[in-house]
């Protein structure tokens, strides 16, 4: 007697000449997949007797599972308690609940630090805290998803989902080139940073072909200090505008200027952030910046789990999300 082998989502994904994350989101309720993709699976699947592996409705999610470790570092900064309150709520609505894990700045995942929380079971991670090697094919070797958080490490086993961080830099800069600013600041967050290391990027890319354009860099460490110190650094140069590469630095920036007797013009210098968390729009800061959009980045993580879950056959997705300037008070 022959055994047929069982069609899988990779050989519907074959046929119907889609990816396999095309098909997954085919029969995952509520997953966006356009109609004439959607026809086109169904038909392979047809063909095949394809059948959709539902692992929710199985024991995989018992009363010890549906738990998400959150890893996030900077934990006093402002930006990811916001991330969080996000990302819970995300994930409640999906049936999951969270392990909040907390990093130092700089520090690498490895298995020692998550391994007294491994006891329970992990669906999944999802982290801005980049993992070594051996930590990634620990999760694969356990299948615990492993999601990078607003972070796009090129791992090809790992999914992410980030906002175009480069992009947003050049956002920054167009403004300033079209604003005609040519005396021009950067305030950057630590060495080695991915997220800063990209806006800034970005925003020296843009700025490079113009001959015209003076740039001054200093470090703000994203912290608030960090931002008050460079903004005393940088303004002994004249400039006319700063691209502080996060809110925080840029709120420091704001009251060097605020607090500053001897700046002339103070009110004629543009400063623009990158975050758009909640402070930035407080009267006392009015903050123009570059908007992350944090619910839509959680709302694409938890669908990512929700995918995992249900195709064994999964491959890694990663999301790019864009920002856009949210216009206030420190810009014209």
């Amino acid at each position: 007697m022959n055994f047929i082998k069982p069609a899988t989502s990779q050989d519907v994904a074959k046929l119907a000449g889609v990816s396999q994350s095309a098909v997954s989101r085919c029969f995952t309720k509520g997953a966006s997949i356009s109609t004439r993709t959607k026809l086109r699976v169904l038909e392979a699947a047809k063909k095949l007797k394809y059948k959709p592996t539902n692992l929710l409705s199985n024991s995989i999610l018992n009363e010890n599972s549906g738990l998400v470790g959150v890893i996030l570092p900077y934990v006093t900064s402002r930006y990811y308690p916001e991330v969080l309150i996000e990302l819970h709520e995300a994930l409640r609505q999906a049936g999951f609940r969270i392990l909040l894990i907390t990093t130092d700045d700089g520090e690498e995942l490895d298995e020692k630090l998550i391994q007294p929380y491994l006891k329970d079971k992990l669906v999944a991670i999802i982290s801005a805290t980049k993992p070594t090697d051996t930590f990634v094919e620990s999760c694969i070797q356990k299948r615990i998803q492993f999601i990078a958080y607003n972070r796009s490490w090129n791992i090809p086993t790992i999914s992410s989902v980030a906002c175009d961080h480069k992009n947003g830099g050049q956002i920054v800069a167009e403004y300033f080139l079209q604003s005609k600013h040519q005396n021009i600041g950067l305030i950057e967050g630590p060495r080695g940073s991915f997220v800063s290391d990209e806006r800034s990027k970005g925003f020296k890319q843009h700025l490079k072909n113009n001959k015209k354009i003076k740039l001054h860099i200093e470090k703000g460490f994203f912290t608030y200090d960090g931002g008050y110190q460079a903004a005393e650094k940088i303004l002994k140069k004249n400039v006319s505008a700063i691209f502080c590469a996060d809110d925080t630095m840029a709120f420091g920036c704001q009251d060097f200027i605020k607090n500053s007797k001897s700046l002339k013009a103070r009110n004629q210098i543009e400063i623009i952030g990158y975050g758009d968390i909640s402070m930035s729009s407080w009267k006392s800061y009015d903050l123009t910046t570059v908007r992350q959009p944090i619910r839509q980045m959680s709302k694409l993580a938890t669908q990512l789990i929700n995918e995992f879950i249900k195709d064994p056959d999964f491959e890694p997705i990663n999301h790019i999300v864009q920002g856009r300037l949210i216009k206030r008070k420190t810009t014209k």
